[in-house]
């Protein structure tokens, strides 16, 4: 593999790593207005949106020149990997905004891959998957390509077309992604042990500095929590230890507290986490089954939430609603009504086991059917439903 495209390829992983974890509830921007006093801090930017000013982007230089594009797409992928660390929206509309400057007809990799990120974060997976397949016919070779487009399918449930480009990551275009698709795959097909071995072995072989080594504890994590290993807390505060407010790792650390009876624990690990929509829904759901009067707040200004998002045209997503109507306002009817909606687009794990719960709390079990016929035809096992999460 030349330098140049190793360089490429370690630029890319930390961004294809923020889409990996499920995240889709961003930030919104609070309601506009003038201040009175002029000395008035208006807001405090998260820890890392200084390298998102223009001056931090790396500049033309005799020894090793820069063009506009390149300056450009290395801007993209700073406000896009930020974006989902933080789930600031405004920096994913930033990135939009850039990428529209850019030439439409252009066919450089780069752009294409950029566009199909963007694509991701606003759930238009058509669109995604089409640059990447643009991609990938160009260039067959292009790990991050084959790594982006074996994750977007296995969102959309696509599990067949998923291990081709494992397959093909592992057998030669590239090791170490190859090590990360088998680990990512094996976990939604519910082999923790190979899921477990081949991160493990990713994480032995992975520079210390390496910024993709975030995400693959926290997919080890997700494996421990998966297979109800009771080392499941280490390897979420390992993946939480060098970035505490990623919220795609406290989203999943949250997830697991709740589903293993943990809701006390919830509450005080996302207490200082008051800016974020997802965090919130998390910390709302837990305080539902504490005792009584812990919730009503929080329930009523998650409904607020809601109302806000879509007077903003911004709709809501369907897996936080669904699971708020179930846990929060005990309508398993129309949970059910979107979860079924969910799914026709989302088949991931948490996907799957929210349709399930739905169900089983409806008494609706012949609304699985569709769900059975698509796991058989993907030689999936449906996951246990959790006595607590129900």
């Amino acid at each position: 593999m030349s330098r140049l495209f190793r360089l490429a390829l370690l630029r890319t992983l930390p961004l294809i790593a923020g889409l990996m974890a499920a995240s889709a509830a961003w930030a919104q921007r609070p309601p506009s207005r003038i201040p009175d006093d002029p000395h008035a801090v208006l807001e405090r930017l998260p820890h890392g949106y200084a390298r998102l000013m223009p001056s931090s982007i790396p500049a033309a230089s005799a020894v090793a020149p820069v063009s506009s594009l390149q300056v450009s797409i290395l801007r993209i992928r700073e406000l896009l990997t930020t974006a989902a660390q933080t789930g600031d929206a405004r920096l994913a509309a930033r990135a939009d905004a850039l990428l529209a400057r850019l030439p439409a007809d252009t066919k450089d990799p780069d752009v294409l891959l950029a566009r199909a990120f963007s694509a991701q974060h606003r759930h238009d997976f058509a669109a995604a998957e089409a640059l990447l397949d643009v991609v990938i016919a160009h260039s067959p070779r292009n790990a991050a390509a084959h790594l982006s487009r074996a994750q977007l399918h296995l969102v959309l449930g696509n599990v067949d077309l998923a291990r081709a480009d494992c397959t093909a990551l592992a057998l030669g275009i590239d090791a170490g992604s190859g090590l990360l698709c088998v680990g990512m795959l094996s976990l939604r097909r519910g082999d923790y042990a190979a899921a477990a071995g081949a991160i493990e072995h990713w994480l032995q072989d992975a520079p210390a500095t390496d910024e993709t080594r975030r995400y693959a504890l926290l997919m080890r994590a997700e494996v421990a929590a998966r297979a109800g290993d009771r080392d499941a807390d280490t390897w979420f505060r390992r993946a939480l230890a060098p970035a505490p407010d990623d919220v795609r790792t406290l989203t999943a650390y949250a997830r697991y507290l709740r589903n293993v009876g943990r809701d006390r624990e919830v509450m005080s690990l996302l207490a200082a986490q008051t800016g974020h929509e997802g965090l919130q829904l998390q910390r709302t759901l837990a305080a539902c089954r504490l005792p009584p009067g812990r919730a009503s707040s929080l329930v009523a200004a998650q409904e607020r939430r809601f109302a806000a998002a879509r007077a903003a045209g911004s709709p809501v997503e369907l897996r936080d609603e669904a699971e708020f109507l179930l846990v929060a306002r005990h309508a398993p009817g129309a949970a059910l009504a979107l979860a079924q909606a969910n799914f026709r687009t989302q088949r991931d794990y948490e996907d799957v086991a929210l349709l399930q719960r739905a169900a089983l709390a409806a008494g609706r079990s012949e609304a699985l059917q569709p769900l059975r016929t698509w796991a058989a035809a993907q030689h999936l096992s449906l996951p246990p439903v959790p006595e607590v999460a129900r």
